[in-house]
């Protein structure tokens, strides 16, 4: 009888230990892809913030079954005290990734309530050592998880991995109820945060997904905003005219405007930044363009602090068009646009400013293109390089500024 429950108990080691090999070559193999992505964000790392804490538990345990070990008891319980605290903070990747838009109260709340349940985890661990105990409590803390799920998420649809995943931990508990000396608690949590890692995976390709057809249809909106029937047909009927009037001025009339169709083709063309030397070109293509077209008399004046930085294609060009066509363009007063860029709290700052004033006489057509313009060049910004752009509206003029993070818009030297 003896003896079959040494053999019982030594099975039980060997199934535990098996456990633990597994789940710690799991956790480093998603530790380290998850690590080399390309961009983080801030759920992403507390993602890694889980698993590295998960890492540590399960690195306690490994030292739990060591035959050097002088006090496995010790180092068991220390591994549950790491155990408890992921909970919580998978409560900080909830209000990042399956919160509802909007609510502010519920990824706190959440995250307290795993906070509570872990600090009871830890007073089991560290006064008691009751493991029955200690797996109920822990058990209760995956079951808020679910009840979390279920409440405050998107759609059941959208968590429904997030569920499946959480029911590990679950029956890890379950078992350890059975029989305290079974402790899988650091397997089903390591299953939890490889389907939470799955599940990020593939929320992220979808969002690329939308981003990249939300990038084209845009495209093809500021292509046709920025070639409009109007615009071109002033362009060459101004053209026909300065054969009569200028015709030494035909040819560098002519040059510019199909130059400024061929940058506003390209465009459509350009997946990524380009250097802020070729929209420039274009900028200055669509001056030397404008120039000729009949408006009031207006110059530009260029103030750079750096240039040497990438931006997406189109959307300085816009700016520069709006402050011509409908800042001086549209305005009793003012002929001075300046384009500026400086390097500001980490930000590549563009800014296009004139001094377009007094009474205005836009009309609202004219209005609604020159805001679906704006929106376009939001978009691009937003998709490509996480910048914005703000308009400021005084009583002097106008400034169109666009901030671009610092880290994306200057390349690294390798």
């Amino acid at each position: 009888m003896i003896n079959s429950y040494e053999n019982y108990t030594e099975y039980i080691a060997i199934i535990n230990l098996v456990f633990i090999l597994v789940s710690m070559l799991l956790a480093v193999v998603v530790l380290v892809v998850a690590v080399q992505m390309r961009s983080h964000s801030r759920r992403m790392g507390w993602f890694i913030t889980a698993v590295l804490v998960a890492v540590g538990g399960l690195t306690f345990q490994i030292e739990s079954v060591s035959i050097t070990t002088k006090d496995p008891r010790l180092y068991l319980l220390a591994s549950w005290v790491m155990y408890a605290m992921v909970a919580p903070i998978f409560g900080l990747y909830f209000i990042e990734t399956e919160r509802v838009e909007g609510q502010k109260w519920d990824g706190h709340f959440w995250t307290l309530l795993q906070s509570l349940v872990a600090v009871l985890v830890m007073i089991f661990a560290l006064y008691g050592g009751n493991f029955f105990m200690l797996n109920l409590v822990f058990m209760m803390q995956y079951m808020i998880v679910m009840i979390m799920l279920l409440i405050s998420s998107k759609s059941i649809r959208a968590s429904i991995g997030f569920l499946i995943g959480a029911c590990f931990p679950i029956f890890s508990a379950l078992t350890g109820v059975a029989d305290t000396r079974l402790d899988t608690v650091g397997f089903g949590i390591i299953m939890l945060l490889l389907i939470v890692f799955f599940g990020y995976q593939v929320d992220t390709e979808r969002e690329l997904l939308v981003k990249q057809t939300e990038l084209s249809e845009n495209k093809v909106s500021l292509l046709m905003e920025q070639i409009h029937p109007h615009f071109i047909y002033n362009s060459l009927q101004q053209i026909a005219l300065l054969c009569d009037e200028d015709p030494g001025s035909v040819k560098n009339a002519i040059f510019n405007f199909s130059g400024y169709l061929r940058k506003n083709f390209e465009a459509l063309t350009n997946e990524g930044m380009i250097p802020f030397s070729q929209e420039l070109e274009h900028v200055d293509t669509y001056i030397a363009l404008a120039e000729i077209l009949p408006s009031r008399n207006f110059y530009v004046e260029k103030d750079f602090e750096v240039t040497d930085f990438y931006l997406p294609a189109l959307v300085v060009q816009p700016l520069v068009e709006n402050a011509i066509l409908y800042g001086i363009g549209m305005s009793t007063e003012g002929d001075k646009i300046v384009l500026s860029t400086r390097i500001e709290h980490g930000y590549i700052v563009i800014k296009v400013s004139d001094d377009g004033h007094g009474v205005v006489t836009q009309l609202p057509s004219q209005k609604k293109r020159k805001s679906v313009g704006t929106q376009n060049v939001k978009t691009r910004l937003k998709i490509l390089c996480q910048g914005e752009l703000s308009i400021n509206k005084t009583p002097n003029g106008t400034d169109a500024i666009i901030r671009i993070p610092e880290m994306l818009a200057i390349p690294q030297k390798q």
